[in-house]
């Protein structure tokens, strides 16, 4: 049998990386569409919590998939009560900036627990988030509950608020 030609060559090489690429989409693909079942699926905000960050382990190195899982998780989280319509999009936005912290924050916020002080650990992103959600949301006359505190608590800190940390300046409102 005759060798190859550097054309048959490419044409090999091409299929094989045409299959890889296509192997990795829809296995990119499987892994969002398995998260998101997840979190869909999760009733309590502790399960919900382990789902989204369950579903970002895959792509803790891909920030646009990252981007994609928050804003799942923001359309997916659980709630509680009947809020008020006012203060839907601040519970979505803190929902989604908290959703955000723990996907890209991961390794930081599980070393923030362990050392009882999330904010420490956590300071640039809570603060950039705490500043967004005040200037977004938090005016003299409107009264909108801290929303965001209210997440970082539950969420972060697993309804521990001393998980924070003693330097942690507390609520906004």
């Amino acid at each position: 049998m005759p060798e190859p030609n550097l054309d048959q060559r490419f044409d090999d090489l091409r299929r094989f990386v045409d299959s890889e690429i296509a192997r990795t989409r829809r296995e990119v693909i499987e892994n969002l569409t398995r998260g998101l079942a997840r979190m869909r699926a999760e009733r309590t905000e502790a399960k919900w919590s382990a789902a989204v960050l369950e579903a970002g382990r895959p792509f803790a190195d891909d920030g646009a998939a990252l981007e994609l899982l928050a804003a799942f998780a923001a359309l997916t989280a659980p709630t509680t009560a009947v809020p008020l319509a006012s203060d839907l999009g601040a519970q979505r936005f803190a929902k989604v900036k908290v959703a955000e912290i723990q996907l890209y924050q991961d390794p930081a916020v599980k070393s923030g627990r362990a050392a009882r002080d999330l904010y420490g650990h956590l300071k640039p992103q809570i603060d950039a988030a705490r500043q967004a959600f005040q200037e977004r949301f938090l005016t003299p006359v409107n009264g909108t509950t801290d929303y965001l505190h209210v997440e970082l608590v539950r969420t972060l800190a697993n309804d521990d608020a001393t998980l924070l940390g003693p330097g942690y300046p507390g609520p906004l409102a």
